[in-house]
């Protein structure tokens, strides 16, 4: 038996199969072919054919997971041979998905037509019972019968693609062409949910890449070209996700190509970045954050003045007067020192988050907002008709009619237009807290009705009175108005106190400055007076002076040349480590490409002799496959022809030890023990069934006939008892309900004059205990001034107490200091003489140890052999040999006097080299 491996083969067999209708098993075939990978070695030109009629035969019949497989296998062939193959494959499968859709879709239409019988009946009685029912229209039924399991398929095909294609670099534009593709798809047919899975999905794919860049044919993000694919496909994400106002997935993908454009080293074009800071300002809208709103809003006009040449004229002043709009719309802030500012707090992560996305440095500010309106000159490229808006909120002081000119602004500019009438609402809020600042500047107090009557707006943005008190009590909740409201006369009183540490942050007009500022500027007042006063009194002094700064001025533009050209020269030694640092990382960039050549190179020759050495095994397996199927084939036509002779079930495996005596001794053994529990299983059944059929009927037979009459007499006693007690309880009900009836209807004028007078009564009580609650008001008020003064008093006395302890512990510290430092003298003038002492000391061992190292030098050359030519006195003859071999010789007699005094002087010299400590000595 043979194995064909060519695909032409397998195509031709999946073909025979499917001109008899036998499709499922046709696909099965090819399936089994590529999840046993016979074509690895196969050429991508013939294994095309086969893989596209893998691929119809998986679209026709919608297996998602076989075509998934499938295609795994196939990339796995091709993406180091003939990449373009995939790429041919993916574009053939998505065209026949997308024709099934289509006519799916007309197949639907068709149906919906068909339905209607009668084109004169409005609407036929199956389809009014199934709308009371469901709520669905027939279209909507045909829609989800027949369009949806095909619009599902291809979102499936679509995110499988997407899956087989992810992190390799020989597919990534096939992968950037398959997910536009998957987004036009979720725009095309309104598919949100599976909008927001693909933007996870490519997200998740996009970390993977981050994650998994050291593997083998991973996508390389410091690429350029890779870098732009991937800004392109997420700036079509954005795009879309904008249409569909999907406003947190816009979000997110504005976070996905803040990241990228970081990482990006090429230049982003400026459509592009106009493109991102105009999608901002929708979410920054949308998220209802002004502040943000009017920074996206500067930094979209920034990158359209900078390239004119992109934009037009009209585009220009259009976002010219969002600028000015949204900037004059964010909410005055004037935090007080007596409210907790905790909201800035809790929002500075997300605050930070924002600036980033914007690309600045510092979060923004209505202040720095402001001064960016004026620097780059906005209030000349907008309408004509909103100029004044500036002037009348932040330059003008007019507290009295800024509303009332503001009115036909907001009324014939703002309204009347879509585009800027978003901003009416926050408008007239800064316009009110306009208002209630210029007024805390003229009056102390004013009534409340005078507030209203200057508060008002055109419509669509009048504001009730409700909601005009509203706004200034969270105003003064907040810390942004310093006022009171006395509710009882019906005014607003203007706080003024001169210690109050908040500071206006806003840049509008003021008439006078108030007390706290006033008390703030003291110093800075004072010192501008005494110098004025200084230059009056003593001219020479102020000339002087004027001197030094002249020579201060003339030295500081001699240093500030000196700097320059350091600065110069620094700058251009910079540009040069920079150049060789560039030059050096291009260079290392080439090494490593090269070397990732060479790696590449390298695995794909171990990759040859793996599938070289997988295809031997594959043939010796096949082989060996080839000759188990013949054994097996025979151990089976064995064990079935002696299965049909003597009866007996065999195993293949036991048949090569089994002869033929062996097998009709246990046929005849099997045939025999059968028959014998056949019988011994029919005796003992037989037995066991008349016995038991014999005691049933002789207790049965004498109590039937009894059981019967007894059943029939109880059955007819207990459905009397039971009709003869619900009638009796429904009657007496009755007759209860009735009397019930009767005795509450003589009880009815009483109880609704009862229920009359109570409610009097109830009035008057209501208004006495308001008036018993607000006299223990005022009363508990002044208990908790008089113990706020009693408290304030004690914390007073005890800061004072705790004051003079301090200062006492304070001098006592000093004290014990002075001591210490004394003591501490005193220690190192006697370290100093013990110092001296023991250098003293060291002197003196050292001129002994010298002198005894002389001595002994001295008696060490006593007798000792010296050459003739370094003898002082010339040829000294050797000494004659006289007397007896047991005389002493002169040497011996010459260098044993010494050793005693060497000897007792030896101690005294290791004692003097021993370490004494100095409060040891003497």
């Amino acid at each position: 038996m043979v194995y064909a491996t060519s695909p032409e083969i397998f195509l031709k067999r999946a073909e025979e199969l499917i001109k008899v209708g036998q499709t499922t098993t046709a696909l099965d075939s090819l399936y089994d072919v590529l999840t046993a990978k016979r074509l690895r070695n196969v050429n991508a030109g013939n294994a095309e054919p086969f893989i596209k009629k893998f691929v119809s035969l998986s679209v026709e019949q919608r297996k998602g997971k076989q075509l998934k497989d499938g295609l795994t296998q196939y990339r796995n062939i091709v993406q180091y041979n003939n990449p373009e193959s995939m790429d041919t494959v993916v574009t053939y499968m998505l065209d026949e998905i997308t024709q099934r859709v289509v006519g799916a879709q007309q197949s639907a239409e068709k149906a919906t037509v068909d339905d209607v019988e009668d084109l004169d009946e409005a609407e036929s009685p199956e389809a009014m019972i199934l709308s009371s029912v469901t709520g669905e229209q027939s279209k909507d039924r045909a829609d989800r019968a027949l369009v949806t399991p095909w619009l599902k398929f291809l979102w499936e095909a679509y995110r499988n693609l997407l899956d087989i294609l992810r992190n390799n670099v020989r597919f990534e534009a096939l992968y950037q062409r398959i997910s536009n593709q998957a987004i036009d798809f979720c725009k095309t047919y309104e598919r949100k949910t599976e909008f927001r899975r693909l933007c996870e999905l490519l997200r998740g794919h996009l970390q993977a890449i981050v994650k998994y860049s050291h593997q083998q044919n991973a996508i390389n993000l410091s690429n350029p070209e890779t870098m732009q694919l991937f800004l392109d496909t997420h700036f079509h994400q954005l795009n879309t996700a904008t249409e569909m106002e999907l406003w947190q997935e816009c979000y997110r993908s504005i976070e996905d190509i803040h990241h990228l454009i970081q990482q990006s080293k090429r230049p982003i074009k400026p459509q592009a970045m106009a493109n991102y800071f105009e999608k901002l300002t929708r979410v920054m809208y949308v998220a209802k954050n002004p502040l943000f709103l009017a920074a996206a809003w500067h930094r979209y006009y920034g990158y359209i003045f900078r390239y004119t040449s992109v934009f037009t004229e009209e585009q220009l002043q259009g976002v010219a007067n969002n600028v000015l709009l949204s900037t004059l719309a964010v909410p005055i802030i004037k935090p007080s020192s007596r409210v907790l500012s905790a909201a800035a707090k809790e929002n500075k992560h997300r605050t930070q988050r924002y600036t980033n996305l914007l690309f600045l440095t510092t979060a923004p500010t209505r202040v720095s907002l402001i001064n960016d309106l004026m620097s780059n000159d906005i209030l000349n490229r907008v309408r004509p008709e909103l100029r004044p808006l500036y002037d009348l909120v932040e330059e003008q002081f007019h507290p009295l009619s800024i509303c009332k000119k503001l009115s036909p602004i907001l009324s014939e500019q703002i309204a009347a237009n879509e585009n800027d009438s978003k901003y009416g609402t926050l408008l007239c809020n800064v316009v009110l807290t306009r208002l209630l600042q210029q007024l805390s500047q003229v009056y102390t107090s004013v009534q409340l009705d005078f507030i209203l009557r200057l508060a008002r707006f055109p419509e669509p943005y009048s504001m009730s009175p409700a909601q005009i008190e509203r706004f200034i009590m969270n105003g003064a909740r907040r810390g942004e108005f310093q006022l009171r409201v006395d509710y009882q006369s019906r005014s607003v009183v203007f706080d003024t106190d001169p210690f109050d540490s908040s500071q206006s942050l806003s840049s509008a007009a003021q008439l006078q400055a108030s007390p706290s500022d006033l008390m703030r500027s003291q110093l800075s007042s004072l010192s501008i007076c005494l110098s004025n006063a200084q230059r009056v009194a003593c001219p020479d002094y102020v000339a002087e002076k004027q001197a030094q700064k002249a020579t201060a001025i003339a030295k500081a533009l001699q240093n500030m040349q000196e700097e320059h050209h350091v600065a110069s020269a620094r700058k251009l030694v910079i540009e040069r480590r920079k150049e060789a640092i560039e030059n050096a990382i291009a260079r290392k960039e080439r090494a490593e490409e090269r070397e990732r050549t060479i790696r590449m190179q390298r695995e794909q020759e171990l990759e040859r002799q793996r599938m070289a050495e997988e295809k031997r095994q594959r043939e010796a397996d096949r082989l060996q496959k080839e000759r188990e199927d013949i054994q097996r084939i025979e151990a089976k036509k064995l064990a079935d022809s002696i299965k049909e002779k003597a009866g007996i079930e065999i195993d293949i495996k036991e048949l090569e030890e089994l002869d033929t005596t062996k097998l009709l001794e246990l046929q005849v053994q099997q045939i025999e023990k059968e028959k014998q529990d056949m019988q011994t299983r029919l005796k003992a059944q037989w037995r066991k069934t008349d016995h038991t059929e014999r005691a049933y009927r002789k207790c049965e037979q004498p109590l039937i006939a009894d059981d019967y009459e007894n059943q029939k007499k109880l059955d007819r006693k207990n459905h009397e008892d039971a009709r003869k007690a619900q009638l009796a309880q429904t009657r007496e009900k009755h007759e209860q309900d009735m009397e019930f009836k009767r005795r509450f209807m003589r009880m009815l004028g009483d109880f609704n004059a009862v229920r009359k007078d109570l409610d009097q009564g109830r009035s008057e009580a209501l208004s006495n205990d308001r008036r018993r609650i607000r006299e223990a008001l005022v009363k508990a008020k002044e208990e908790r001034i008089e113990e706020y003064r009693r408290l304030k008093a004690e914390r007073d006395e005890t800061e004072a107490r705790e004051r003079e302890e301090r200062e006492q512990r304070e001098a006592e510290e000093e004290r014990v200091r002075a001591a210490k430092a004394a003591e501490l003298a005193k220690h190192r003038e006697t370290m100093a003489a013990q110092r001296a002492r023991d250098e003293e000391l060291l002197k003196k061992r050292m001129e002994r140890e010298s002198e005894l190292e002389k001595e002994r030098e001295q008696r060490a050359s006593v007798g000792k052999y010296v050459p003739p030519s370094r003898r002082a006195g010339g040829v000294v003859p050797p000494p004659a040999r006289t007397g007896s071999a047991s005389a002493t010789p002169p040497s011996a007699s010459g260098t044993q006097s010494p050793r005693p005094a060497e000897s007792t002087l030896r101690p005294s010299a290791q004692s003097s080299n021993r370490y004494i400590p100095p409060s040891q000595r003497k």
